[in-house]
């Protein structure tokens, strides 16, 4: 009797330390939630500056309009010309991810001050052609590879320019006016089409940063010159062909979509 309780005694003892222990344990804190993982899905607005840079080419064509102004050459190279400048100006857009793909649209508009003049190449009238671009603009699609928070895409869509084409005179030609004053002139908005590409990178969960390369072509258009008060000429014609090369850098400010996505484990 004595050695059972003495054995009772002993596994009472031993269960006491055993819940006295474990009293004394530190409760295991619960798993971190994972971490939020970046969306570029949602809508957004920026700002670009860069630089730029046109061809045109002129051509005199054989139009009813011209042969009946004279043009018995017709249809003839009248010149061409290049420019580059500044520009600055605005986007926005929409953004949606799934998976690594991020497909969007996005529209925007530079200002800019491209001009050109060259030698009308149809001796011996001795005139100037001109060719201003003051604004442009793109609506395109864009489908891109997500890296995080980097953005590696390309684009494609429609294209504008806001145009103004001039003829002036020289002295000693057939219509001396001063030089660099409108003789025959055409202001146009005129539309084409555009692909590009770039690469966008997020520095905070709303901001952006952007590089990015566009290329812009009109094809070639005719276009009506009208006579200007006093220059004793008639209407003319011309066909010009016309691109315009972009690089730009801007930031874009998102305002997002939902809930961030989270990650799965």
């Amino acid at each position: 009797m004595r050695k059972l309780v003495l054995g009772l005694l002993a596994i009472a003892l031993a269960s006491v330390a055993t819940a006295a222990s474990a009293a004394d344990m530190a409760v295991k804190a619960p798993p971190a939630p994972p971490p939020p993982v970046f969306s570029w899905t949602g809508f957004y607005i920026g700002a670009h500056v860069g630089g730029d840079w046109f061809d045109k080419d002129w051509i005199s064509p054989a139009s009813p309009l011209n042969l009946a102004a004279g043009c018995a050459g017709c249809p003839v190279n009248s010149g061409g010309h290049t420019a580059s400048s500044w520009l600055a100006g605005g986007q926005l857009g929409f953004n949606y991810q799934t998976g690594i793909w991020v497909f969007g649209v996005e529209a925007d508009a530079s200002w800019t001050d491209l001009k050109a003049t060259s030698t009308h190449l149809q001796l011996p009238l001795l005139l100037q052609i001109n060719s201003k671009t003051d604004a442009f603009g793109t609506i395109a699609g864009r489908v891109g590879v997500a890296a995080g928070q980097a953005l590696f895409y390309a684009k494609g869509g429609g294209a504008w320019a806001n145009d103004r084409f001039f003829v002036s005179g020289l002295p000693g030609g057939v219509f001396p006016g001063p030089q660099g004053v409108p003789l025959q002139q055409a202001d146009d908005l005129r539309w084409g089409w555009m692909v590009g590409a770039g690469i966008e990178y997020a520095f905070a969960n709303n901001w952006s940063v952007k590089a990015e390369y566009n290329y812009l072509d009109f094809g070639r258009q005719r276009e009506t010159l009208q006579p200007q008060p006093g220059c004793g000429c008639v209407a003319f014609e011309y066909d010009i062909r016309q691109h315009i090369d972009v690089v730009k850098a801007g930031v874009n400010y998102r305002f997002g979509w939902g809930s961030p996505v989270v990650a799965k484990y």
